[in-house]
C-alpha cells in the first residue's frame, strides 16, 4: 500500500506498490450534478470494464458516509482501475464540501498529472431544454488545449452561452494547469430527475470514441428498468391516493345544499 500526498492535505490510499503501474491510464470521472450522469457514468464505467477497486481518495473533511455497493462497501471518493483497459476511475459517491471543492479538483489533477495519463475524460449533464428535437448526437463536448488528436468526437462542442459549472469545471481548469489531456463530455440531460439515459449515452461514447472498445451497460439497464418500475409503481400509489381522497371528500358533501 502506497500513500500520495496531494495538494491541500488530500491523499491518495492505494493497494498497489508503485504509482508507476497506473502509467498513462485513461482516467473517467464526474460528480452528482443534473441526471446524477456523472456519478452513473464513472460507477458503471468501472464496473463494466472489470475494475477492480485499488484504493480511495482522503480529503478534508471526509463526507460522513458509506454504501454497500454491487461489488464493496463504497467510501465517498473511490479508485478503480483495469489493467485489460488501462483505466483508472474515481466514483465519486458524495460531492467534496463545497469549501474544499477546489482543493478536492486540483488534487485530481495533481494525481492525474502524476501517473502521466493519457487523457482525463471528465462526465456531467447538460440541461436538455437546450437540446433541438433534430439533434442526431444528443452529446456537447468541451476539450482542453492539451487534449489535441487524443480524443475525435462526432458531436459539436458546446455552443456560446452555455457553460459548466462546479466541481467538474474546477476539475477542468486544473487539468489545463497541471497540462493533462482533458475532455468534458456531456450527455444532454433531465435536470431535477436521475437520467439514466443520458447516462448509458455517456458510457457508449466513452467506449466507442475513447477506448474504442466495448464495455458492458447490462447492470446499468437492469438499474434504469428497476427504478422505473419502483417510480412507476409510487405515481400510481400516488394517484389511487388522490382519486380516493377526491372520493371521500365528493362523499362528505352529499346531502349539503347552498
Amino acid at each position: 500500500m502506497i500513500v500520495e500526498k496531494l495538494s491541500g492535505g488530500v491523499e491518495a490510499v492505494l493497494n498497489i506498490d508503485n504509482i508507476s503501474a497506473l502509467k498513462g491510464a485513461t482516467i473517467v470521472t464526474g460528480f452528482r450534478g443534473f441526471g446524477m450522469v456523472g456519478y452513473l457514468v464513472s460507477k458503471y464505467v468501472a464496473l463494466g470494464t472489470g475494475s477492480e477497486k485499488i484504493g480511495f481518495i482522503i480529503a478534508k473533511p471526509m463526507p460522513p458516509m458509506l454504501l454497500v455497493e454491487e461489488d464493496s462497501i463504497g467510501f465517498p471518493f473511490d479508485i478503480y482501475y483495469s489493467k485489460e483497459y488501462n483505466i483508472l476511475t474515481i466514483v465519486n459517491r458524495a460531492l467534496p464540501e463545497k469549501e474544499n471543492a477546489d482543493q478536492y479538483t486540483r488534487a485530481i489533477a495533481e494525481f492525474a498529472a502524476r501517473v502521466d495519463s493519457r487523457l482525463m475524460v471528465l462526465a456531467g449533464g447538460l440541461n436538455k431544454n437546450f437540446m433541438e428535437e433534430s439533434d442526431a448526437y444528443k452529446y456537447r463536448y468541451l476539450k482542453n488545449s492539451f487534449a489535441g488528436n487524443t480524443v475525435q468526437l462526432d458531436a459539436p462542442q458546446m455552443e456560446k452561452g452555455l457553460g459548466v459549472m462546479g466541481p467538474l469545471a474546477l476539475l477542468f481548469i486544473y487539468s489545463e494547469y497541471y497540462r493533462v489531456p482533458s475532455v468534458v463530455i456531456l450527455p444532454y440531460s433531465a435536470v431535477e430527475d436521475v437520467d439514466y439515459d443520458a447516462a448509458i449515452r455517456g458510457i457508449r461514447i466513452i467506449a466507442e470514441k475513447i477506448l474504442q472498445r466495448p464495455v458492458d451497460t447490462s447492470l446499468i439497464e437492469k438499474e434504469a428498468k428497476e427504478w422505473l418500475e419502483e417510480k412507476e409503481k409510487l405515481s400510481a400509489l400516488i394517484g389511487a391516493m388522490v382519486s380516493q381522497e377526491g372520493g371521500e371528500q365528493e362523499d362528505r358533501h352529499k346531502g349539503m345544499y347552498m
